[in-house]
């Protein structure tokens, strides 16, 4: 297991500290995926405004960037 750190870039910034481990990179960007869909999901439900342009961070221990996971890529409109 390889900790990673889901840094939050939202209304209020949340860097995550304590980090969380996983398997791989590709575990850790499905939850901050997963993370960021339960942020828009809660938006909708309270009828605050969703911003496409905010997103979560994976980074490692040491802060180096390694995917950014941005709200408008984990959710599809259609008319």
């Amino acid at each position: 297991m390889t900790r990673y750190h889901l840094n939050l870039f939202n209304d209020t910034d949340i860097l995550d500290e304590e980090g969380q481990d996983f398997p791989n990179i590709a575990a850790a960007v499905a939850e901050a995926v997963r993370s960021a869909r339960d942020i828009i999901a809660e938006h909708v439900l309270t009828g605050r405004t969703i911003h496409l342009q905010h997103r979560m961070e994976v980074t490692d221990p040491e802060g180096r960037l390694l995917s950014t996971v941005r709200f408008g890529d984990v959710v599809r409109f259609e008319q």
